[in-house]
């Protein structure tokens, strides 16, 4: 059971509730000799069920300036501070190769759309879709950390090679 539908679930039965309670009370002979009926008391019943945290769209800038930092061109040591936990040499060559490829088939620029931000403490998560120039499309939920570069964010190492792999 998603916690939407616990939620939805949970609604509802508090407004067949209230509705019964308020059916209750105007068909209750108030005006007769007898004593009314005691209102009927709603009680508010909380679980250990955290609610879900608003979306944080005013992170959509700086995620958004790490992925494009990412995808610009220029050798994958400048961008280290980009990636969670850095980037050894020896990847830092793997990737120029591999961007140097994709771009000479046409592949970059990148255009990266960012939805569903959610935050919790230092580390966000994002649907992110990037499309290459020639109008290949990939969205994947990526993870971000809040950690010392520029934008203040830095990718996951897997999610960024993930989503660059999938969309290159």
């Amino acid at each position: 059971m998603t916690l939407k539908s616990l939620v939805t679930g949970v609604a509802a039965a508090a407004a067949v509730v209230g509705a019964a309670a308020g059916v209750t009370s105007i068909a209750s002979p108030a005006g007769l000799d007898s004593a009314a009926p005691a209102a009927v008391a709603v009680q508010p019943v909380v679980w250990d069920v955290p609610m879900p945290q608003a979306p944080a769209p005013e992170l959509q800038s700086p995620l958004l300036g790490t992925l494009q930092a990412l995808a610009a061109a220029g050798s994958f040591s400048g961008k280290a501070p980009y990636i969670q936990g850095g980037i050894g040499r020896f990847e830092s060559i793997a990737a120029d190769r591999a961007y140097s490829k994709a771009a000479a088939a046409g592949k970059f620029p990148l255009t990266f759309n960012i939805a569903n931000i959610d935050q919790e403490g230092g580390v966000a998560t994002a649907d992110v879709t990037a499309t290459s120039a020639l109008g290949a499309t990939a969205t994947q939920n990526i993870q971000f950390v809040a950690g010392p570069s520029p934008t203040g964010w830095q990718i996951e190492k897997s999610s960024a090679l993930s989503l660059l792999s999938s969309a290159g």
